[in-house]
């Protein structure tokens, strides 16, 4: 199994040839959709013998670029295909961004002076010199990393780099999570032991919502600019994904190493939001704000790069459900889980956590055989945070507003 990284660049140029390139290589993704779609090709093979010819002949393009352009196409026409079969709204997919995408044997990239040359047609080529950081210089500077392809847009490069991810070792014990908005809520159980946990997200909540006013005030006070209010609000946006992310890679980075020291495999569930477009205005904003799929996707990389395995389970009723008798209830639940069978109690988010890592247990039998979990020794136990909340300072620089409410920081690791 591949692990794959993305190092992205901050790169300005005014050279007409590599702009010429990018604009060509978005007009053969174009035609190459356009090919496909009318002789329903799914596959890159048969896209090939179908266009490549006619292509090579009437774009004067380094010709390993026009193999890209149809795995691009391909990609693009796959969604659409999907929203096609879902009977979404849809059009005929047009590429408008300028983009080219070349294989690692199409450039030349020196790992250690960051010097890059990307060939445009025949002997011309265009050098362009990337700005290395000490962290781009560390995975660079890694033998074991092997260089993957290469994306270039308009201000920006980058490389993805890929190597052999470890494997996965045999699971001890297991630290399963609830999903939730300001948390990651549930329980870490090894052989006999367990103990509550729960991993805060640093104000990433609030963070949301500081930005989103701020979004709304600019765009009613630019009303009539849309060009400023487009570069302000893109500005804006920018720092809300900047600081959301750092504080959900502070998250999965403690996450994966209290698994790695604990030998624990990590249960999360498989989160989906089906029908969510029932739910008020308000609610549905929440929702597509909510980091869950970013918080989720670190996790997994970060654990296949560290051998952490990963299990998804489904997370029907898991916070109606009462772990130690498995009666079920129908009615709504409020913050605290009450089981009316026997009088189970416990903080609901939690109470999910339980019943993701009982889920993992039924249907993993080696991890079974590692843990045994009793949900009755848990009642009156407290929950432990994932960081260690003695050490002060460490949390996640806050930027004043002037509308923020005063809250407690919650400290985190380093990055």
């Amino acid at each position: 199994m591949l692990a794959h990284r993305a190092l992205v660049f901050p790169v300005m140029w005014e050279n007409p040839g590599l702009d010429w390139l990018l604009a060509e290589f978005r007009l053969l993704v174009n035609e190459s959709i356009r090919i496909a779609l009318r002789e329903d090709i799914r596959s890159r093979a048969r896209l090939a013998r179908a266009a490549y010819k006619d292509l090579s002949a009437r774009h004067a393009v380094y010709k390993q670029y026009i193999p890209s352009a149809f795995e691009v196409a391909l990609a693009v026409l796959k969604a659409h295909r999907r929203r096609v079969r879902k009977r979404k709204k849809t059009s005929i997919p047009f590429i408008r961004r300028l983009l080219l995408k070349a294989e690692n044997q199409s450039y030349r990239l020196d790992r250690e002076t960051g010097r890059l040359r990307i060939p445009i047609r025949g002997t011309e080529g265009v050098q362009l010199h990337l700005p290395l950081s000490e962290w781009h210089r560390a995975i660079l500077g890694d033998s074991s990393w092997g260089l993957g392809s290469l994306t270039v847009v308009p201000g920006k490069i980058i490389v993805v780099v890929r190597k052999e991810a470890p494997q996965p070792y045999e699971p001890q014990g297991a630290i399963a999570f609830d999903t939730n908005e300001d948390s990651l809520d549930g329980v870490q159980a090894s052989g006999d032991s367990s103990r509550l946990l729960r991993a805060p997200f640093d104000g990433v909540r609030r963070v949301q919502a500081v930005h989103f006013r701020r979004r709304r005030r600019l765009a009613r006070k630019k009303a009539f600019d849309g060009r400023v209010a487009r570069r302000l609000l893109d500005r804006e946006g920018r720092r809300e994904r900047h600081r959301v992310r750092q504080r959900l890679h502070r998250v999965s980075k403690g996450l994966v190493r209290l698994a790695t020291e604990a030998r624990a495999v990590i249960v999360l569930e498989d989160l989906t939001l089906h029908g969510a477009g029932g739910r008020s205005r308000r609610m549905n904003r929440r929702l597509a704000s909510w980091p869950r799929g970013e918080l989720h996707r670190q996790i997994k990389y970060k654990a296949a790069l560290a051998g952490v395995p990963v299990i998804k389970v489904n997370p029907q009723w898991t916070s109606k459900t009462c772990p130690v008798c498995g009666a079920r209830r129908r009615d709504r639940v409020g913050k605290v889980f009450v089981c009316e069978m026997c009088d189970w109690e416990m903080d609901r988010q939690i109470n999910a956590g339980m019943n993701i890592l009982k889920t993992a247990l039924a249907s993993n039998e080696a991890l079974a055989r590692a843990v045994r979990f009793q949900p009755g020794a848990l009642r009156h136990d407290v929950v432990s945070p994932l960081y260690d909340l003695s050490r002060g300072g460490m949390g996640a620089r806050d930027e004043p507003s002037g509308v923020e409410s005063q809250t407690e920081t919650i400290p985190s690791p380093d990055l």
